[in-house]
Protein backbone atom coordinates (compact mmCIF):
# COMPACT_ATOMS: atom_id res chain seq x y z
CA UNK A 1 0.00 0.00 0.00
CA UNK A 2 1.22 4.03 -0.95
CA UNK A 3 0.54 6.96 0.57
CA UNK A 4 2.02 8.91 -2.56
CA UNK A 5 0.56 9.53 -6.24
CA UNK A 6 2.42 7.98 -9.11
CA UNK A 7 4.68 11.50 -9.67
CA UNK A 8 5.26 12.10 -6.04
CA UNK A 9 8.36 11.37 -4.25
CA UNK A 10 9.81 11.99 -0.65
CA UNK A 11 13.08 13.61 -0.48
CA UNK A 12 15.32 11.83 1.74
CA UNK A 13 18.66 11.40 3.95
CA UNK A 14 20.91 8.27 2.49
CA UNK A 15 19.90 6.71 5.90
CA UNK A 16 16.70 5.37 3.98
CA UNK A 17 18.33 3.42 1.53
CA UNK A 18 17.40 2.70 -1.86
CA UNK A 19 13.63 3.10 -2.12
CA UNK A 20 11.74 3.96 -5.36
CA UNK A 21 9.77 6.75 -3.76
CA UNK A 22 12.87 7.77 -2.30
CA UNK A 23 14.91 10.76 -4.04
CA UNK A 24 18.31 10.64 -1.94
CA UNK A 25 21.67 12.09 -2.65
CA UNK A 26 24.45 10.76 -4.59
CA UNK A 27 27.15 8.64 -2.77
CA UNK A 28 30.46 9.31 -3.07
CA UNK A 29 32.16 6.16 -4.90
CA UNK A 30 34.78 3.88 -3.59
CA UNK A 31 36.46 4.63 -6.72
CA UNK A 32 37.16 8.38 -7.73
CA UNK A 33 34.47 11.05 -6.92
CA UNK A 34 30.97 12.47 -7.98
CA UNK A 35 30.39 14.31 -11.61
CA UNK A 36 29.64 17.34 -11.13
CA UNK A 37 26.62 17.36 -12.02
CA UNK A 38 26.23 14.92 -8.83
CA UNK A 39 27.33 17.47 -7.10
CA UNK A 40 24.73 20.19 -7.75
CA UNK A 41 22.20 17.65 -7.63
CA UNK A 42 23.36 17.12 -3.90
CA UNK A 43 23.30 20.60 -3.07
CA UNK A 44 19.98 21.51 -3.99
CA UNK A 45 18.75 18.44 -2.47
CA UNK A 46 20.40 19.05 0.49
CA UNK A 47 19.23 22.85 0.70
CA UNK A 48 15.40 21.60 -0.06
CA UNK A 49 16.10 19.17 3.42
CA UNK A 50 17.67 22.05 5.37
CA UNK A 51 14.57 24.62 4.89
CA UNK A 52 12.07 21.35 5.62
CA UNK A 53 13.85 20.28 8.69
CA UNK A 54 14.19 23.94 10.13
CA UNK A 55 10.80 24.70 9.39
CA UNK A 56 9.71 21.23 11.11
CA UNK A 57 12.03 22.23 14.08
CA UNK A 58 10.58 25.68 14.40
CA UNK A 59 6.82 23.98 14.69
CA UNK A 60 8.07 21.81 16.94
CA UNK A 61 9.81 24.68 19.35
CA UNK A 62 6.25 26.06 19.29
CA UNK A 63 3.79 23.25 19.96
CA UNK A 64 4.95 20.52 22.37
CA UNK A 65 2.52 18.08 21.06
CA UNK A 66 4.48 17.85 18.06
CA UNK A 67 7.82 16.95 20.26
CA UNK A 68 5.73 14.33 21.25
CA UNK A 69 3.73 12.91 18.95
CA UNK A 70 5.14 9.21 18.00
CA UNK A 71 2.51 7.85 14.98
CA UNK A 72 2.96 4.83 13.48
CA UNK A 73 1.60 5.30 10.03
CA UNK A 74 0.75 1.97 9.01
CA UNK A 75 -3.11 3.21 7.72
CA UNK A 76 -4.93 5.78 5.09
CA UNK A 77 -5.88 6.86 8.84
CA UNK A 78 -2.87 7.15 10.44
CA UNK A 79 -2.04 9.29 7.88
CA UNK A 80 -4.89 11.59 7.50
CA UNK A 81 -4.51 11.62 11.55
CA UNK A 82 -0.99 12.81 11.37
CA UNK A 83 -1.15 15.22 8.62
CA UNK A 84 -4.62 16.92 10.50
CA UNK A 85 -2.47 17.26 13.96
CA UNK A 86 0.19 19.27 11.63
CA UNK A 87 -2.16 21.20 9.75
CA UNK A 88 -3.60 22.26 13.06
CA UNK A 89 -0.51 23.30 14.34
CA UNK A 90 0.45 25.02 10.83
CA UNK A 91 -2.86 26.79 11.47
CA UNK A 92 -2.21 28.15 14.27
CA UNK A 93 1.34 28.96 13.53
CA UNK A 94 0.28 31.12 10.78
CA UNK A 95 -2.22 32.72 13.33
CA UNK A 96 -0.08 33.59 16.14
CA UNK A 97 2.27 35.17 13.35
CA UNK A 98 -0.29 37.12 12.05
CA UNK A 99 -1.67 38.39 15.87
CA UNK A 100 1.82 39.56 16.68
CA UNK A 101 1.70 41.73 13.84
CA UNK A 102 -0.85 43.93 14.45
Amino acid sequence: QTFLGGNECIWADSAYGFRPWCVMPFKQPSAGGLTCDQKTFNYHLSKVRIHSEHGYGSLKGCFQSLRELQIQIQTQRDLEEANMWMQCCLILHNMIIEIEEK
